[in-house]
């Protein structure tokens, strides 16, 4: 069966919602992204999706391409690997689950398109949160009161990220609005900030995490305080850190934290 796309996220929520829904843990980027821009809608922005269905007429697969941003996939049978090559560009690259790398190397391939791994990203899944020494300090939820220091922060953590599209809205402004940013502060200063997606289908993803000083005692104690909020409204607690970045998979490990997926961004070759 042909790939059927769409530019309106809500009529893809409605084709592949039970789909995604079925394995929140793989499916949790296009699962997050797709909420947030049915809340937050951008209609005269670039954005595509897609979804493959198998031969019995089943949502089998999906792409998801928000705007600013390379698509990223669900895991995908060969076949709907091959025909995706048809339907969706890759300039800016492609996010998929490492089950998929190998397929969309060779499908891109013979298309005349060398794509390789600019980034590898590991899925990590809270099993039992084990509290940390603490430094001096407490966690407290982000409020109203708290907003420009969160926007500067923002704006603090673009810069130290220039490659990073994340919008805005999906960093601070919703997470504020919702009660879903941890702050941890000292006598009464705020020294770091953790934030999390919200919950769909008993899933939430641990997002930005930022600590100005960049202490990493600090980091531990406010990313520890992040995960217990996280757990409180979720089944599933996940976060995402780089394959390179062994410290952090250490840091998630101490936690209670478990490696159960990795997603890996392919860019052209040029």
């Amino acid at each position: 069966m042909p790939w059927s796309t769409t530019s309106d996220v809500h009529a893809f929520i409605a084709a592949v919602g039970e789909f995604l829904s079925s394995r929140p843990i793989e499916h949790s980027p296009l699962l997050t992204e797709a909420d947030h821009l049915r809340r937050n809608p951008e209609p005269d922005a670039g954005q595509a999706y897609g979804w493959w269905t198998g031969e019995h007429g089943e949502v089998a697969g999906a792409f998801l391409q928000a705007p600013r941003h390379p698509p990223i996939l669900t895991p995908l049978p060969a076949a709907a690997v091959d025909e995706l090559v048809a339907v969706l560009p890759v300039a800016d690259g492609l996010g998929c689950d490492v089950t998929t790398v190998d397929a969309a190397l060779e499908a891109w391939q013979r298309a005349g398109v060398t794509l390789q791994p600019r980034h590898r990203l590991v899925v990590h899944r809270l099993d039992r949160l084990r509290p940390p020494p603490l430094p001096p300090g407490s966690p407290r939820p982000a409020g109203p009161g708290d907003t420009e220091l969160l926007q500067r922060w923002f704006g603090e953590l673009m810069a130290a990220n220039p490659g990073d599209a994340s919008d805005r809205s999906y960093v601070i402004d919703d997470p504020l609005a919702e009660g879903r940013i941890v702050l941890w502060e000292a006598d009464g200063v705020p020294e770091a900030m953790a934030g999390r997606s919200r919950v769909v289908d008993g899933m939430t993803r641990l997002g930005a995490t930022y600590v100005p000083t960049g202490d990493a005692r600090v980091e531990t104690a406010v990313l520890a305080a992040g995960s217990a909020a996280a757990a409180a409204v979720a089944e599933d607690v996940l976060v995402l850190s780089a394959r390179s970045d062994l410290a952090a998979s250490a840091q998630l490990a101490a936690l209670g934290y478990r490696a159960v997926r990795e997603r890996i961004l392919l860019a052209p070759v040029i």
